[in-house]
């Protein structure tokens, strides 16, 4: 596919700030209740969702820079919980078998944004994710924006790729990325 695909995507246009006390508070307290659903399962290992594959290559150098042109307007239905779950902490225990329950919820505790994105999730930092892929909810590991869905389900692979983000009459456009094998 010859010329430059646009990828339109949302734009989040928020502050930064130090995460506020009452809202790690709410995170500290969903994490505890997600250990106890978890202790609560018949069949922990059963909660365990099968990971969504990483992507790779230009695919993959085309949905960083798509998150990135965002700046993670998804994040925002993170909110004090991170879609963190039962799931996602039989992930982490399975992942991590010597720490107790108080140093799983440590784990997370010490990777919080130091400044994150207002009424955003409160690991959404100014890089993104302050959670590695291993600790953070499939959700989040496996969802793209409808623009970037639409990229995915293109039949051929274009050449080159630019993304817009927008919203609110607010644009900002990504450098025009090119397929390492495009002929230029």
């Amino acid at each position: 596919m010859s010329g430059t695909v646009l990828v339109t995507v949302p734009l989040l246009n928020e502050t930064l700030e130090p995460p506020p006390r009452g809202r790690v508070r709410a995170l500290k307290r969903h994490l505890i209740q997600s250990l106890r659903d978890l202790r609560a399962a018949k069949r922990p290992d059963r909660l365990i969702q099968k990971a969504a594959p990483e992507p790779v290559g230009f695919t993959a150098a085309v949905l960083g820079a798509g998150c990135a042109t965002c700046q993670g307007h998804c994040c925002k239905g993170g909110g004090d919980h991170a879609f963190i779950d039962e799931r996602t902490m039989a992930r982490t225990r399975r992942d991590n078998p010597d720490l107790d329950a108080r140093a799983v919820i440590g784990l997370y505790l010490a990777r919080l944004a130091p400044r994150s994105y207002k009424s955003s999730c409160l690991f959404h930092g100014s890089d993104g994710c302050t959670l590695g892929r291993a600790l953070r909810a499939e959700l989040c590991n496996a969802y793209y924006c409808n623009g970037l869905q639409d990229f995915l389900k293109l039949s051929e692979m274009p050449e080159r790729v630019q993304i817009i983000a927008t919203r609110k009459g607010i644009e900002r456009r990504s450098t025009v990325m090119s397929r390492p094998d495009a002929h230029q």
